[in-house]
């Protein structure tokens, strides 16, 4: 397998990077672009790789890239919002059909999934997965907050509605984030406090939907979803990321024959 390390600009003329994984023979004009999730990169994320390296055993090629300010890509965290997110994906699809792969499937992680679904309308995916989606980011903020404030109480997803103090989380929105590596503006949290982008998978076809969630994720619950996906891969044990050795194996497998069109 050939694998090159691309360069291409996002539409604020920031250069993106992504790692481009070509078997020798690949498999009609047919390509999987794996998209990381929130401050994560695409590039370097052991789920991404097993998955690319598993991908071209098949003889289908793959690209792994970085958002803005993310792993090897440039640009200004501080600035990004799920929209700006959505551009960089469809920056790196107009990238992939340039290099003549007229056939595209599309990997997502976490905050991933939200961008996804702001473009699933505007061009033509073959497949998607949906690994651990934080698409409900209305509920999820809440959550989030809770967590947050209430370090010394132990907060699931059953029981933090009981510890929300609305009007401090309305007013927490118009403050900037510090995140572990960056600072993000406010219109990230502001934004999104209302909105579930569950709703934008509504009239996609479910049989070319895969949703891969691990039962323990504290991150994103499971039950913080609020769509029903016809297929399903549930890992009893799975937290967040879903890459630690043994778990990894329970969905990897399973992911490769959903992504192949052959």
């Amino acid at each position: 397998m050939i694998t090159k390390l691309i360069e291409f600009n996002n539409k604020e003329s920031d250069i993106l990077r992504g790692i481009l994984v070509k078997p020798k023979k690949v498999y009609n004009n047919y390509i999987v672009l794996m998209f990381g999730g929130f401050e994560r990169s695409g590039t370097t994320q052991k789920k991404f790789k097993k998955l690319s390296d598993e991908l071209g055993k098949r003889n289908i090629a793959s690209f792994r890239f970085d958002a803005t300010d993310c792993g090897l890509s440039d640009g200004n965290f501080y600035n990004i919002t799920i929209e700006s997110l959505a551009d960089d994906l469809l920056s790196a699809f107009s990238y992939l059909k340039k290099l003549s792969y007229q056939k595209v499937s599309i990997v997502g992680h976490s905050l991933a999934s939200c961008a996804i679904s702001l473009i699933i309308k505007r061009i033509n995916i073959e497949k998607v997965i949906l690994i651990a989606p934080a698409l409900n980011q209305k509920d999820l903020l809440r959550y989030w907050f809770v967590q947050k404030n209430n370090q010394n109480i132990q907060i699931n997803w059953n029981n933090y509605k009981d510890y929300l103090k609305e009007k401090e989380f309305i007013k927490n929105c118009k403050l900037d984030l510090i995140t572990k590596s960056h600072k993000l503006n406010y219109q990230y949290r502001d934004k999104n406090k209302e909105i579930d982008y569950s709703l934008n998978f509504s009239d996609f076809d479910k049989k070319k939907l895969l949703l891969i969630h691990g039962a323990m994720d504290d991150k994103v619950p499971l039950k913080s979803l609020n769509i029903n996906f016809l297929n399903r891969i549930i890992i009893k044990k799975g937290d967040h990321d879903l890459e630690q050795p043994g778990i990894i194996e329970q969905w990897l497998d399973k992911a490769v024959k959903f992504l192949s069109l052959f």
